[in-house]
């Protein structure tokens, strides 16, 4: 059974796989009774995937700052 309490580092993933990941997480969480002991590691991960979606990304600053300086006037 895997370790609720172990930190969950999806950092590697990108912002697609993210998204793709909370939504199949998602749909496990719906398919688990509740109370049931799955749903503490679906709970974690899905945490984690929300912090890493929070946090700024710099490849995402830089294509703000790219479409800043290409608008028309």
């Amino acid at each position: 059974m895997p370790d609720a309490s172990r930190p969950h580092d999806v950092s590697t993933l990108t912002p697609r796989e993210l998204e793709r990941a909370r939504r199949e997480l998602q749909a496990a969480l719906a398919l688990a009774r509740p109370g049931a002991p799955s749903r503490t590691p679906i709970l974690a991960r899905i945490a984690a995937i929300d912090a890493e979606l929070a946090r700024p990304r710099p490849e995402a600053r830089l294509a703000n700052t790219l479409d800043a300086t290409n608008r028309l006037p």
